[in-house]
């Protein structure tokens, strides 16, 4: 009876414990090294900010989310109930898909401070998980968008997320961007400072200062400045 007594007490205890661990993790958007920049329905935008040798507490993933890593960078990362602590190098301009889950955490154990932007998906239909119609079967797509061959000329790179597309672009002076051929939302991140014309309108923005396009848009944009353009474009379903 003793030990049938102490074993469920030590259950109580775990659980209480697993509890509070659960209670301390963070929202986004109650977190201070989390700066929202835009949102609405569909997704946050968040950039991400962390001084030297600072840490996050641990900050819920609810949804899936990607992120956008702006200069050379190295992170320590852990998860909600993990021991380990993982460092990650990621170069300037890197995109990453990740799954929401576990409660996670960011410790910045260099000199210089981190800057990310994280954009999270509300749709949980924005995923890489899909059917292979090759293999006949259900797998993991690509989680890391690849790099430009030449970061000099005009390129873009997709990534398909099911309910969404993300779309790493660059437009020299002159280029055009035409609208999307299926009526989507459009969120624009530049990672350069832009100057553009839509229909005559001339659009500036500072990097990371989103754009938002509700569905329908017909005009094309086109770079109208001297320098090339960089943008991530998030199509969204």
């Amino acid at each position: 009876m003793k030990k049938t007594s102490a074993l469920l007490l030590f259950s109580l205890l775990l659980v209480s414990l697993v509890h509070a661990q659960s209670e301390s993790a963070v929202d986004m958007g109650d977190e201070s090294h989390y700066h929202l920049l835009f949102g609405n329905e569909k997704v946050r935008v968040f950039a991400v900010d962390i001084d030297p040798h600072e840490s996050t507490p641990l900050v819920r993933h609810d949804h899936n989310f990607l992120v956008i890593t702006l200069e050379d960078e190295e992170i320590a990362s852990w998860a909600e109930g993990q021991a380990g602590v993982i460092t990650y190098r990621y170069s300037q301009n890197d995109i990453r898909f990740f799954f929401g889950g576990p409660a996670r955490a960011l410790r910045n154990d260099t000199p210089n401070t981190y800057h990310n932007l994280t954009v999270e998906f509300l749709n949980p239909k924005v995923t890489t998980f899909g059917f292979d119609p090759q293999a006949k079967r259900w797998e993991y797509g690509s989680s890391a968008m690849a790099s430009p061959r030449d970061p000099n000329k005009a390129f873009v790179t997709t990534m398909d997320l099911d309910a969404a597309k993300v779309k790493d672009l660059q437009l020299l002076p002159d280029d055009e961007y035409a609208p999307p051929e299926k009526e989507v939302d459009e969120l624009m991140i530049p990672l350069t400072d832009i100057e553009m014309k839509k229909a005559g309108e001339r659009l500036r923005k500072d990097r990371t200062e989103p754009m938002w396009f509700p569905a329908g848009r017909k005009e094309k944009l086109i770079n109208d400045a001297t320098v090339p353009a960089r943008l991530v474009v998030l199509e969204l379903k």
